[in-house]
């Protein structure tokens, strides 16, 4: 049986139909775009027609560890196939990636299941270890720390808090997750009258908009957009049902001004 992606751009309406290899055509299937422009000024964000790479990640429910290749649209070809030295839990596909440095990132079902690590440079399928914290599925996202280190805003158990981790490395190579930062909901006048009267298992972490640097928040039955340094929260609207989510950001060309 024949599978492939498709990858589109909303804005020109350019489509691309890329066939997968036969490796990933069983099991969980992820994807994710990137830019792969090299000319000097180049702006991303109107990356129209330029060259891009798809990068392609699948588990089973065995014990085969996940799979990862790098499709190139110069090329036309996809890269080696990347294989993870250890399996791991299904991830949950509400979970989307986080680009942080030059590695994208995709949480496992709960936090301390770990995390997975793609890396660019090194063309490499690594499951880190998660921090310490909780085992409610949906209630973490991976978000840039500080310094350009790997983060994880993870929900307190006891859905009052949003805590914010992040991975350090010593010198020997040994990694640690430090707690950097907590938000608490009830200081946010828009999320308090819901937190209040919200049963806990009804409340998680959507995803994260790496744009304005924006958790997104599902609170009985109303997505909200927390920015995390503003503290500022609005609700994008109100739906009983969500499972997934997908940011895009819209532009217009200034028009003229006539006197």
């Amino acid at each position: 049986m024949n599978a492939e992606v498709l990858v589109c751009d909303p804005i020109t309406g350019d489509r691309r139909h890329v066939p997968i290899p036969p490796e990933f055509r069983v099991g969980y299937v992820k994807g994710t775009v990137l830019c792969a422009a090299h000319e000097k000024g180049h702006i991303h964000g109107a990356c129209h027609s330029t060259p891009f790479k798809v990068i392609l990640l699948v588990m089973c429910h065995n014990d085969s560890p996940p799979l990862a290749s790098v499709y190139s649209s110069e090329s036309d070809t996809w890269g080696n196939i990347i294989s993870a030295k250890a399996p791991c839990p299904i991830y949950s596909d509400g979970y989307l990636s986080t680009l942080v440095g030059n590695a994208f990132y995709w949480p496992l079902m709960h936090a301390n299941d770990g995390i997975l690590e793609f890396d660019l440079d090194r063309q490499s399928l690594d499951v880190l270890e998660g921090p310490p914290g909780t085992d409610i599925p949906l209630g973490h996202q991976i978000i840039p720390a500080k310094n350009g280190t790997v983060g994880i805003a993870m929900l307190s158990r006891r859905y009052h808090d949003i805590q914010m981790w992040q991975r350090k490395v010593n010198s020997n190579g040994v990694a640690t997750w430090v707690m950097w930062k907590t938000i608490g909901t009830h200081n946010i006048p828009e999320l308090r009258p819901q937190i209040e009267r919200e049963e806990p298992w009804v409340k998680f972490i959507l995803g994260y908009d790496e744009d304005t640097d924006g958790i997104i928040l599902y609170v009985k039955d109303n997505v909200y957009m927390v920015q995390l340094k503003s503290m500022q929260c609005r609700r994008l609207f109100g739906s009983w049902n969500v499972t997934h989510y997908h940011c895009f950001k819209s532009f217009y060309a200034p028009a003229a001004l006539h006197h």
